[in-house]
């Protein structure tokens, strides 16, 4: 009996007939099967180029959204600034525009009354204080010194806590010191 090969005789006879070699062809049976994986790896591979390509462009889209709605949230929050600021000086104009007249007059010789500034100034406050503008305390009161609200207003320090009199007020807006309460030490 003769020997069973994975090819047949036949086929054997046929390879040979083409100049080709029965082992050779063994080989190229796994190479196929080689060339299968090796298509089905480089499919794999150029899909998942094609998926990372195309996270890094939404990547980048949403980069440039990002971009662009802080750019309207700035503009957005300059424009409500400034829109507040003319809020502003809109109610301020009035009280400013009786400040010049009196100022022109006086310049001009005419006679001012304290009490026509004085009510021009608790005017100008109150209107101030509608956009959020709060006293630091009251000339002439007496209260303990603090230094994130108080200074000093000549030599020396004072200690936290010392009673100190107010001899000109400050302001703040909201919980930020624009100007310091002016203080002097209490006498007796």
């Amino acid at each position: 009996m003769t020997e069973r090969t994975d090819i047949g005789y036949f086929r054997r006879l046929g390879l040979a007939l083409l100049g080709r070699d029965a082992a050779s062809h063994q080989e190229a049976v796994p190479r196929a099967a080689e060339s299968d994986d090796t298509l089905r790896l480089g499919t794999r591979v150029a899909e998942l180029k094609l998926e990372i390509s195309e996270r890094d462009q939404r990547i980048e889209t949403m980069r440039a959204e990002y971009a662009t709605l802080l750019a309207d949230k700035q503009r957005i929050e300059a424009g409500a600034g400034e829109q507040r600021l003319v809020e502003l000086l809109t109610k301020l104009a009035p009280t400013l525009s009786s400040l010049c007249a009196t100022a022109a007059w006086f310049d001009q010789g005419k006679p001012v009354e304290p009490g026509d500034l004085v009510s021009l100034g608790r005017e100008l406050e109150k209107r101030l204080a509608r956009f959020g503008l709060e006293r630091v305390g009251e000339v002439g009161q007496e209260v303990p010194f603090d230094v994130a609200v108080h200074q000093r207003m000549s030599g020396g320090s004072v200690a936290e806590g010392v009673e100190v009199l107010i001899e000109m007020p400050g302001y703040r807006l909201k919980d930020r010191v624009l100007l310091k309460a002016m203080v002097s030490r209490k006498e007796g």
